[in-house]
Parts: structure tokens; C-alpha cells; sequence
């Protein structure tokens, strides 16, 4: 879940500006661990508050992916919601919403050392008075058989977080046992 709040001026509010008004976008994937199937569906919700619908133009969701590091970085996007300002009155934002899609079969997150592509939930809220609030939640888009996303070996003196080290045991189990399920199967 990612709940973003504009940045603000380090200097002290003067005393005819009410922080609390300041919006704040709420994207909570369904996922807890962020480990989506290749092929699979996406669900989401989303709340936008402390702040007045009168004062929405629009919002942007959207599920793209990224790359970064060495060489040209790209962004592509998945899916994509404009919600203008009428329907955005209509539904109203006091309550939680949702969206989903089907996510495509491939690129596959990857975390590598000379590049990484990735994948999140963007919201962009576009208000009356020209400020944009945006909020963007990561997730990875994984094989059956990946227990994790795609990580490379670490570099001498790096270490891995426990939790990753045994979801990469996972999958090589799981991939160790689908080939010889699979070599059983041929010898026959």
C-alpha cells in the first residue's frame, strides 16, 4: 500500500495554509507480497482524500513497466484510465474504488546488475488549481515457476535479504522438479 502526500516546503506554513487539505492518493495492490502470475490478473483499489471533489480534474491510473540502467531506459504502458471530472464527481471519492486488467505474458521483472525492468500502478491526480499529485505502487510480474522476480548473483561482499535468498530456492526446487517430471514423462 502507498499512501503519498505532495511535497512540501521545508519553511513553516503560513497561518492562512491548512496542510490538512493537502490530497493524498491511497493504492493498495491485492497482492501483499507483489508477486503477480505472467498472464495473470491485476486487481487494485484506490481512495483519494483531504481534499474536495469540486477540486478534481482528473485522474490517470495506469500499469506500465520501466527499464533502467545502462543503455536507453524505456516505459511502456499496459493499461491505461482516465477519469475526467464529471465521473469522478459521479463515483465520488470518499469511498475505495478498484481497477484491474490481465497482464501481458511478458517482459518479466528483472533486477539485474546492468539493468532493471519494472513494474507498478500509477495514479496521477490533476487538481483545479494546476498541482499533481502522484502515487506509484511496485509489483512483479513473475512465472509459474518463479517463486521471486529475476535477481542477479549478487556481487562479492553484497548479500541478498533472507527472505529473497529463500524464495530463489524455491524456484530452483520447483524448476528442479518440473524438468525431471518432465524427463520421466520423455523416457516413457
Amino acid at each position: 500500500m502507498a499512501i503519498v502526500l505532495p511535497k512540501l516546503s521545508r519553511r513553516r506554513a503560513s497561518s492562512g495554509f491548512n496542510t490538512e487539505s493537502q490530497p493524498a492518493l491511497r493504492l493498495s495492490l491485492c497482492n501483499s507480497d507483489g508477486l503477480y502470475r505472467a498472464g495473470g490478473e491485476l486487481k487494485a483499489t484506490w481512495r483519494i482524500s483531504r481534499v474536495s471533489v469540486d477540486e478534481l480534474r482528473r485522474l490517470e491510473i495506469s500499469v506500465l513497466w520501466h527499464t533502467e540502467g545502462k543503455g536507453d531506459e524505456d516505459l511502456h504502458v499496459h493499461h491505461f484510465e482516465k477519469i475526467t471530472d464529471v465521473p469522478l464527481k459521479e463515483i465520488g471519492v470518499e469511498n475505495e474504488q478498484s481497477i484491474q486488467c490481465v497482464l501481458p505474458a511478458s517482459p518479466l521483472s528483472y533486477h539485474g546488475q546492468l539493468i532493471r525492468l519494472s513494474w507498478c500502478v500509477r495514479m496521477r491526480l490533476f487538481l483545479e488549481d494546476g498541482r499533481e499529485v502522484l502515487s506509484e505502487s511496485p509489483f512483479y510480474v513473475v512465472t509459474d515457476l518463479q517463486a521471486a522476480p529475476c535477481v542477479a548473483a549478487p556481487s562479492e561482499g553484497e548479500t541478498q535479504p533472507e527472505e529473497l535468498k529463500e524464495k530463489k530456492v524455491i524456484a530452483r526446487e520447483s524448476r528442479a522438479s518440473q524438468t525431471r517430471s518432465t524427463l520421466a514423462s520423455l523416457r516413457r
